[in-house]
C-alpha cells in the first residue's frame, strides 16, 4: 500500500495564517489576550484545529501571536470568514491581516480593521481560496 508524502498531502489543504492587532490595548494586557484567545476558540470550534506560533513583537514588549488555519473544505472557508467577521465586529479597533498563497504561487495579503468591515471586506479572501478547494 502506497501512502504518500505528508507535505504533499498539506500542500493540497490551503493555508492561511492570521495575525491581529489593536488600536485599543497593549498586546500584553490581559484584556487583549482574553480577546485573541476569544478569536481562537471561536475558529478551533467553527473551522477545525489551529497551530499557533509566536514571534517577538517588533519594536515592543512581549511577542506576536500568528495563527496558521488549514481550510480543507468550502465549509471550513465560510465559517472562518464568519469567525472574522464576528471578532472584528465587536470592536472597531481591532485588525487582522490574513496571508495566504493563492493558486498561482502569489502571496497575497489582506488587512481589515474594524471600523472598515463592510460585505466585501473579505471577498478577494474568500475567491482565492475557493479557487484553490475547488482545484483540488
Amino acid at each position: 500500500m502506497f501512502i504518500p508524502d505528508c507535505e504533499v498531502i498539506m500542500a493540497l489543504v490551503p493555508e492561511v495564517t492570521i495575525a491581529t492587532d489593536t488600536g485599543t490595548y497593549d498586546i500584553e494586557s490581559g484584556q487583549w489576550r482574553a480577546q485573541v484567545t476569544e478569536l481562537h476558540a471561536s475558529l478551533r470550534d467553527e473551522v477545525g484545529t489551529i497551530s499557533l506560533r509566536s514571534a517577538p513583537a517588533p519594536d515592543a514588549k512581549g511577542t506576536l501571536e500568528t495563527v496558521i488555519l488549514a481550510l480543507g473544505s468550502s465549509g471550513a472557508l465560510l465559517a472562518a470568514e464568519h469567525c472574522f467577521r464576528a471578532w472584528l465586529g465587536r470592536d472597531k479597533t481591532r485588525s487582522l491581516t490574513v496571508t495566504w498563497t493563492d493558486d498561482t504561487g502569489k502571496e497575497r495579503k489582506l488587512s481589515i480593521t474594524g471600523e472598515r468591515l463592510d460585505r466585501r471586506s473579505f471577498k478577494a479572501f474568500t475567491e482565492s481560496i475557493g479557487r484553490m478547494l475547488e482545484d483540488r
